[in-house]
């Protein structure tokens, strides 16, 4: 976020929704970033390089860090990459892509590391800027596109990522950060993560991802992440998880989240483990066609089973959601499958309106204790009990889901290259995007 609407940050972290605990993003204005400008140009670099890796990590080196209050800047254009560069301990500046960098080795790690930053805004002023992966190529076999590395007070916007290798932005541990106005596309497969993200005081915000596994997913260990206008286009769906042993997440909002496809609304998932999630909000779900609907699944067979009895959810509260799955017997709109060994506690639905297509649907529950749905148990003690299928009827509240204009009827294809996308100005339906792009500022 640019330094002008801090004060708008600081007023949505104080709403009653809000998980954020105080500002986010740079602490100094993008302008202020801007009395030096270290181009990829003067440091060997050219536009059709096959290698700009050298080129930005030299700029970098003997530019961005000897002058604070600079802007690493690759201009509009396409080059190859085959070398990853991590740049290290910056503060005060700015990484400025307008152009398109294609992947072009195989090695793994991160195509672009940022580690230790403080006061870091990475963007594209054309918000046309960004990676194109060909994941395809190499599939689960090469680089992340972009790591976020214990930084502080940072922000990731009006980027374009395309068809990784393997994740797309990992935002690992840090503090403050915002990531907003992101257009994700990668391949209708598992391993292609759009976002995940763990650490303190995050705000995720206006992103579109494509792909059939996480689309925007916190992960252990977590506090005060705030989650809102999501479009999960033919994606996996948003989650929590997966979780092991010593999980910690707290103080969390999902809200606003739109899912058109793909494998569910929203999903908890771990198998035995330890720890805690506790004091989670999901408000305002819209999805259509998912083949789960709100899926709690602490049995999930996917994930190695931690050492511990169960991880511990608590305090987690479900809102405003309408959506449907394609076939609601075979895999239920609402599945609360809660480990025996940490019983789930005070999960509360309220005017949660899931259905299916097939106008046919059962619900399950194991182990949980709340409210709002037919097979959850509410007492004052919590002993594990087998688990529950129930029919139901439509919910007198559900209506057709709403769409977007740019819904997808399917996912890309995993053995050919993917289009670039265009940044979308709205990711929910009906709402506006928070923070204008870039290139309309």
């Amino acid at each position: 976020m640019s330094f002008k609407s801090l004060l708008a940050a600081a007023l949505l972290a104080t709403a009653a929704s809000a998980q954020l605990s105080g500002h986010v993003g740079p602490t100094s204005s993008l302008s202020s970033k801007q009395a030096t400008t270290c181009s990829v140009l003067d440091y060997g670099g050219k536009v059709g390089s096959s290698d700009i890796g050298p080129a930005i990590q030299k700029a970098f080196d003997e530019c961005v860090k000897k002058h604070s209050g600079s802007t690493l800047y690759v201009p509009a254009g396409n080059y190859q990459m085959k070398t990853w560069v991590t740049l290290k301990s910056g503060t005060k500046w700015a990484f400025r892509l307008d152009g398109l960098i294609t992947r072009a080795a195989t090695t793994g790690g991160n195509m672009i590391a940022i580690q230790n930053a403080n006061d870091f805004e990475f963007y594209s002023a054309n918000s046309a800027g960004g990676i194109q992966g060909h994941g395809y190529q190499c599939r689960n076999a090469g680089p992340r596109l972009i790591r976020m590395v214990k930084s502080t007070n940072f922000a990731v916007h009006d980027l374009i990522l395309v068809d990784s290798p393997e994740f797309h932005l990992v935002v690992e541990a840090g503090s403050n950060g915002e990531v907003y106005n992101m257009a994700i596309r990668g391949a209708n497969l598992g391993g292609s993560d759009g976002i995940d993200v763990w650490g303190t005081n995050h705000w995720i915000h206006d992103v579109e991802v494509t792909n059939r596994d996480e689309c925007v997913t916190v992960k252990s260990p977590a506090s005060n992440i705030q989650v809102e206008r999501i479009w999960c286009n033919q994606s996996g769906g948003s989650a929590i998880g997966s979780l092991s042993d010593g999980t910690a997440i707290e103080n969390v909002v999902y809200k606003n989240v739109y899912t058109n496809g793909g494998n569910q609304a929203f999903m908890i998932k771990s198998n035995k483990g330890s720890g805690y999630v506790r004091n989670v909000k999901f408000q305002d779900f819209i999805s259509r066609g998912t083949a789960y609907g709100l899926n709690i699944d602490q049995y999930w067979s996917s994930q190695k089973p931690g050492s511990g009895a169960g991880v511990q959810l608590s305090d987690l509260t479900f809102s405003n959601w309408n959506g449907n799955v394609a076939d609601g017997v075979k895999r239920p709109p609402i599945q609360l499958i809660c480990a025996d060994g940490a019983p789930c506690t005070n999960i509360k639905l309220d005017n949660v309106n899931m259905w299916s297509q097939t106008d046919k649907a059962v619900v399950k529950c194991e182990s949980a204790y709340g409210s709002g749905v037919a097979c959850i148990k509410s007492s004052s003690s919590h002993p594990a009990y087998s688990k529950v299928t129930q029919s139901i009827s439509k919910p007198k509240g559900y209506s057709t889901p709403k769409t977007m204009s740019g819904d997808l009827a399917s996912g890309f294809a995993t053995n050919a290259a993917i289009p670039t996308p265009t940044i979308p100005t709205s990711f929910y339906p009906g709402l506006p995007q928070i923070s204008p792009l870039a290139k309309n500022k």
